[in-house]
């Protein structure tokens, strides 16, 4: 189905924001919204975070502004609101100068990065065509040039230029890709699955603390039971939750109709209809993750069994 996008005049940008563009502005530098709230204002939803770009150097940035802080070897400059009304999400907004990135030969990191005078460099790098996005507020003006509004109106998630590049040089957008996907409803365009089954196994270069915000994400998002159900057909459950493979095949006995991995898919998304907590959702997830590990057959009762499955369950989900 397509969907209808937001009309940018429409937007409804909160004070907070508008007020850091329109100060870069005002001292002669460029200044645009960009990236995923971007996107998410053109599908109506309600942006989590706001980041804005700009011509500006970090230190220019800080210049302009009463508090922020600059921790980072990538220009990223937090700029603080700190009036007692202010959402919790507004609270810092992240401003970074447009960037222009080297080699990544860690398949995360840029070995350097080099500020520019130009949006189209800076939009050249994101990952995605539907967060490939800018919108300058005080022109109406939105900046598109990989066709990232065609994407989100038929639903598809697509690499920015080369696939093949793109995850070469960040390997955490394959497991990214399988996020939006669970998150948007949205399928993974042809040219960029294929890329993604070539590079899937440079994940093992991913710290797992990185793996483990996007594999709560997944579970957060509407859709978990698709985006788990991706995750394994493209290979990537080997670096997530190996454990949870184990259950492929592995039928049970007559109270359940389906196999342990399709059960868990299920109960996960069960948790999820009923909008359940993140714990909650977890533990759907991993309440059986250890039957494949202790399934026998009771030839006096003629059944499967899989006695201990709770206390060895437990420790795996520990572990995990």
């Amino acid at each position: 189905m397509v969907k209808k996008l937001q009309n940018p005049k429409d937007f409804d940008i909160p004070i907070e924001v508008s007020r850091i563009t329109d100060t870069l502005e005002k001292a002669g530098f460029e200044a645009y919204l960009v990236g995923g709230c971007v996107r998410d204002l053109l599908l109506g939803v309600p942006p989590k975070d706001w980041d804005v770009t700009t011509n500006a150097t970090p230190e220019q940035i800080i210049s302009l502004f009463p508090k922020t802080f600059y921790e980072n070897t990538f220009g990223t400059v937090g700029v603080v609101n700190e009036e007692k009304e202010t959402p919790k999400n507004l609270g810092i907004i992240e401003v970074t100068p447009f960037r222009l990135e080297t080699r990544y030969l860690d398949n995360r990191h840029p070995d350097s990065v080099a500020f520019s005078t130009k949006i189209e460099d800076d939009l050249l790098r994101r990952d995605f065509t539907i967060n490939a996005l800018a919108f300058n507020e005080s022109k109406g003006q939105l900046v598109d040039l990989y066709k990232g509004q065609d994407d989100l109106e038929r639903g598809i998630i697509r690499a920015v230029g080369d696939p093949e590049q793109r995850f070469k040089e960040d390997a955490l957008r394959i497991l990214r890709a399988v996020r939006f996907s669970s998150q948007l409803g949205f399928m993974i365009n042809n040219e960029t699955e294929k890329a993604l089954l070539l590079h899937v196994k440079l994940l093992k270069n991913i710290s797992k603390e990185r793996i483990r915000d996007e594999f709560i994400k997944i579970l957060e998002s509407k859709s978990p039971m698709i985006g788990l159900s991706l995750a394994q057909r493209l290979g990537m459950l080997e670096f997530i939750c190996p454990d949870l493979e184990k259950g492929i095949g592995v039928k049970q006995n007559q109270a359940h109709a389906f196999e342990v991995w399709e059960h868990l898919l299920r109960t996960v998304q069960c948790a999820a209809d009923k909008n359940f907590s993140l714990e909650i959702r977890t533990a759907a997830l991993f309440h059986d993750i250890a039957k494949p590990h202790t399934k026998r057959y009771d030839n006096q009762k003629k059944l499967i069994t899989f006695y201990g499955h709770d206390v060895i369950g437990s420790k795996i989900a520990k572990k995990l």
